[in-house]
């Protein structure tokens, strides 16, 4: 594949016309309109489609510009790691995060980040668990956290955290027109029949609940689907229905009143955190640098009580072993922090 042919078709799709990428690359349009066809015929595929006011991309252009991106970033990073003279203390690297995680992590990480990195530049994609592998996948991101991730044969999954999910509810001030509960916990089945908000297919953890529900022979029809954390906490907020997250990810709204949680039992939800890189990406020290750094960051946050309801020992978060086995759990869980109601 010509590689400038590659580069010009990345203008294109990324401008979403001929002319600007031409303006951009200085050079005459009908010189990088025949880059473009030669690089179609080459993979046999069309890649762009001309419309009204652009071009768009089809779906196999779609998914070359994204691997076309990632091959051009990790030539950048590997050019500036050169000239800097070096692979450690310089460079780039991609870091992947959850929505409510990603706001209670980062801020402790780029913390520490600068202050032993500071010739290197950290970037930050936030999406939700399904993206989060697919970006991984795609080598959009080089490393991600993601909750329960899928167990795929590309995947190095390195297990962090464990934590317990709770129902979201409104404030108990907020009226509604459905019947809230008020207990301090109540099973996953008495949970499963409240007008619940929750996230599509293949969200992480809607496949985890829709798992343990379908061990006990029961399936959920949700109320409503979003795919947004800030979204569904404001309909819970509103008093339209009630949720599952990570206790980590409802802990801030019950701190400022609010929304409330419940605790889950029979059975409790487990919620998996985990460190989630391709396992054939050639690791540079500068990843291996974040991983340490993002580890210990979890590590302090949970020592310091910010991430309540954590059953990760300070052993799993330094050494992140195999994911504990069920005994192992079942003691974790006996040691848990009880989520406030």
């Amino acid at each position: 594949m010509d590689l400038r042919a590659l580069r010009y078709f990345v203008s294109v799709g990324q401008l979403g016309s001929v002319t600007r990428a031409a303006q951009a690359l200085n050079i005459a349009q009908p010189a990088l309109s025949r880059q473009i066809h030669k690089l179609e015929h080459e993979l046999n595929v069309t890649l762009l489609l001309r419309k009204p006011r652009g071009m768009e991309l089809t779906p196999e252009g779609t998914r070359l510009l994204r691997r076309a991106e990632a091959i051009f970033r990790s030539v950048q990073d590997v050019t500036e790691e050169l000239r800097a003279g070096t692979l450690t203390e310089n460079g780039r690297v991609s870091l992947g995060v959850p929505p409510a995680t990603g706001a209670l992590v980062v801020p402790a990480l780029a913390r520490a980040f600068r202050a032993e990195l500071p010739q290197a530049t950290l970037h930050i994609r936030e999406g939700v668990g399904n993206w989060l592998t697919d970006w991984v996948l795609e080598e959009q991101v080089e490393v991600a956290l993601i909750h329960n991730p899928p167990r795929l044969p590309e995947l190095r999954v390195v297990p962090l955290i464990t934590e317990h999910m709770v129902l979201v509810l409104p404030h108990k001030s907020v009226r509604t027109d459905w019947p809230v509960p008020r207990v301090q916990r109540l099973s996953l089945s008495q949970a499963a029949q409240l007008p619940l908000i929750l996230p599509t297919h293949p969200h992480t953890n809607r496949l985890l609940l829709d798992g343990v529900l379908a061990r006990q022979g029961q399936s959920l029809r949700p109320f409503m689907e979003v795919d947004s954390v800030g979204i569904t906490k404001a309909l819970v907020e509103a008093g339209l229905g009630a949720t599952i997250l990570t206790h980590a990810a409802a802990y801030p709204d019950v701190l400022a009143g609010r929304l409330r949680t419940i605790s889950i039992e029979r059975p409790p939800l487990i919620s998996t955190l985990a460190l989630v890189s391709l396992k054939q990406h050639h690791r540079t020290a500068l990843q291996d640098r974040v991983e340490k750094l993002l580890r210990e960051t979890l590590s302090l946050l949970a020592r310091q009580g910010r991430l309540h309801g954590v059953l990760a020992t300070s052993k799993v978060l330094v050494d992140a072993p195999a994911p504990p086995t069920s005994k192992a759990l079942g003691r974790l869980q006996k040691r848990a922090v009880k989520p406030p109601v």
